[in-house]
């Protein structure tokens, strides 16, 4: 296919079989420079935008206001945000360095760095031979670490009964049990029975929701909701918004769920010790038997996957009397063993400290890069905002002025677009409906006015910030329009668009009969395509501006379909005529008034046509005889052949071929043969009358 440009020069793309597309020649006019949302507008488009979220409109207006380009910087930023926090495991090891501050404040207090790693190394010289050499702070936790754990197995039986009982009754179960309470309260204050699932796969949707495919629907994990795609990532973000507090109470929850389980694995591990043995044989003879069965049967990992209030009673009552009798137990430890208890846990906390520095720092580091790119982002956004509502304002009254062309004194009024305060990503319409302020059209406007809003945005959009002349392609974009409405948009493309080039396509011949009567023929060109037949012939365009050719595609195999398309190309050609040449016609009752057959407008088009259908013979008028008799012709053959091929299949091809040839060259006599315009086109000198650009064929009594 190609394009020829006004300075000759023309564009030419090749399409292959499998829709890719390539400009095999480029010559003063690059296309590729086209903004297709700002330059081709769709029916579909026009009804699925008014439909829209406010961030679907959002999206959709983006392209038109110039600013997309802008917005795909700021998602870049926000992905390579999100693939930072996912590439350095941010979550897991800032929870890994809030549990070493955490183990920290318990053995160190406010210690600083200074102060431990002192410590650390007078507990490496108590216990090391070679304390004077120079060594950083982790070597001297790790040779600290293998003397204790030397003396430690160097210890009697008693003692290393002693040390096992403290490894137990230093867990701190209870602690945990107080703080998952804690977390419950909180959950079972704000949220549903079965929130846990739904905040559990709604965090995981976080992570999938850019690879959804567009267009599609999903149900929402949080609110049930069936959400379009291209709106479920603003949805998602909404409700992330809102549950944070439960988020935090929920992960709090969940890590202390985790510290529980940890903890009851190193009871059942201290209890299946050899140094144990004779204890724990103990505590099964006597009063908790049923404890320690319970212990036996518990699986550590459920509690991280499920442990209700109950399951919590149940622990209290059989895994903390087990501690307290190890903490009682270990009253009369030796010192010997309760000191290289304590020193043991010093240097494993003091070593995961010293780590924890160097995780500060990168948790630093990471953290203050993304607060750098969010800072970039949100400035981004902020440009997008500003800029936006610059052009939003100047296309307000843009709209409000179109608007007021297709609905004239209708009381709808005020209509802009405007950015909601409260969503960062959101564009909306707001409109006044017979006085009353509404934030969206979708509640108040009928699917008509919707659509009409719809266009009416998008025209606005195409006149603004438009740099490159390209043109403006409309794909039928009246189809869901009322009759009286769709009327309009001949004013409105005279008066808003008389310096852009715009390509209309339609399949309503109807319409396409009204803009060939309506817009100004010398600033308009009027094509039809013909049927599609084969891939071999592909598209064409018709030798003719009429659309009988729609009737002749049903010759070969529906000479009746023929005729009938004929005769209804002919009512509703001559009732346009007959409304431009001011036909007087008889009044008829309710519809029938605006539902005449070409049989009516021709007997008045024959009746008046001997004195006001004239031709420029020799410089001076006369009846067009010539146009009468073809009007007569084409009288008699839709009383007989049309009527017949609308109501029964016996049409011959050779009498639907002559019906269209009879009815395309009479309606032909109505366009002059020398400037090719409609006899409609101009006032003739002579009062009361139309006629031609040139002069040559006139109507009288047309303007009286």
């Amino acid at each position: 296919m190609g394009i020829l440009f006004s300075d000759n020069s023309e564009t030419k793309v090749e399409i292959a079989n499998d829709g890719s597309s390539s400009i095999l020649k480029s010559v003063s006019v690059d296309i590729s420079s086209w903004n297709c949302k700002r330059t081709l507008l769709r029916q579909d488009e026009v009804s699925n935008f008014i439909h829209e979220t406010k961030g679907g409109k959002y999206s959709a207006l983006l392209p038109l206001l110039g600013l997309h380009d802008l917005e795909i910087i700021a998602e870049n930023l926000r992905q390579v945000s999100k693939s930072i926090k996912l590439q350095s495991q941010l979550d897991k090891k800032t929870t890994q360095f809030e549990e070493i501050i955490t183990k920290k404040e318990e053995i160190f207090n406010q210690d600083n760095f200074e102060q431990i790693a002192n410590n650390v190394k007078n507990i490496h010289n108590a216990y090391c031979e070679d304390s004077k050499s120079e060594k950083n702070p982790l070597d001297l936790c790790r040779d600290a670490r293998k003397e204790i754990d030397k003396k430690i197995n160097g210890l009697s039986e008693e003692q290393k009964r002693h040390i096992a009982l403290t490894s137990i009754s230093n867990l701190k179960l209870k602690q945990y049990i107080k703080k998952i309470r804690s977390a419950n309260a909180k959950l079972v204050a704000t949220v549903e029975p079965l929130i846990s699932e739904k905040l559990e796969v709604l965090k995981s949707t976080v992570l999938f929701v850019d690879k959804l495919i567009e267009g599609d629907k999903v149900d929402c994990p949080a609110c049930g909701r069936s959400i379009s795609v291209d709106n479920f990532r603003e949805h998602v973000n909404s409700e992330q918004s809102k549950l944070q507090e439960i988020f935090n109470s929920y992960d709090l929850k969940k890590s202390y769920l985790g510290k529980l389980s940890d903890g009851t694995k190193l009871l059942k591990t201290n209890l299946d010790k050899d140094e144990l043995k004779k204890w724990h044989k103990n505590l099964i003879d006597g009063e908790y038997s049923i404890n320690i069965e319970y212990v036996d049967k518990l699986n550590a990992e459920d509690i991280r996957k499920k442990f209700s209030e109950e399951d919590l009673v149940n622990f209290e009552k059989s895994v903390l009397p087990i501690i307290a009798t190890a903490s009682t137990d270990t009253k009369d430890i030796p010192a010997e063993a309760k000191q290289l208890v304590k020193d043991k846990e010093t240097i494993e906390v003091g070593e995961s400290v010293i780590k924890g520095e160097e995780l500060s720092k990168y948790l630093a580091r990471i953290n203050a890069l993304i607060t750098f790119i969010d800072k970039i982002e949100h400035g981004v956004r902020s440009e997008i905002k500003n800029r936006s509502k610059s052009s939003i304002d100047k296309v307000s009254s843009s709209i409000q002025s179109m608007w007021n062309i297709l609905h004239p004194d209708e009381e709808i009024e005020d209509v802009h677009l405007y950015l909601p305060d409260d969503i960062e990503k959101a564009i909306d319409i707001g409109l006044t409906f017979y006085g009353v302020e509404q934030e969206s059209p979708r509640l108040t406007l009928s699917e008509s006015y919707r659509n009409s809003l719809g266009l009416c945005i998008f025209l606005s959009m195409s006149l603004h910030e438009d740099d490159n002349d390209s043109p403006l392609f409309l794909d039928d974009v009246v189809v869901s329009l009322d009759r009286n409405h769709r009327g309009m948009i001949v004013e409105l493309l005279e008066k808003k668009f008389k310096e852009k080039q715009v390509i209309l396509l339609t399949h309503d011949r109807e319409w396409y009969t009204e803009l060939r009567q309506q817009l100004d023929q010398k600033d308009w060109v009027f094509r039809t395509l013909m049927p599609y037949e084969s891939p071999e012939i592909g598209i064409r365009w018709s030798q003719k501006d009429t659309s009988f050719d729609d009737a002749r595609a049903h010759l070969d195999n529906r000479p009746d379909s023929a005729g009938n398309d004929a005769r209804k190309i002919m009512d509703i050609e001559l009732s346009m005529i007959a409304e431009r040449l001011q036909i007087k016609l008889p009044y008829l009752r309710a519809h029938k008034n605006d539902r005449r057959l070409a049989h009516e407008f021709l007997e008045r088009f024959i009746s008046d046509g001997n004195k006001c259908f004239q031709i420029k013979v020799n410089g001076k008028f006369e009846p067009f005889t010539k146009a009468i008799d073809a009007l007569i012709n084409a009288d008699k053959l839709l009383i007989s052949w049309a009527n017949r091929s609308s109501h029964t299949f016996d049409t011959a091809k050779p009498e639907a071929i002559k019906l269209i040839n009879t009815c395309e060259t009479a309606l032909s006599f109505f366009y002059c043969p020398e400037c090719k315009k409609g006899i409609w086109y101009a006032d003739s000198p002579t009062a009361k009358a139309v006629q031609c650009h040139c002069g040559q064929i006139r109507w009288r009594y047309g303007k009286g």
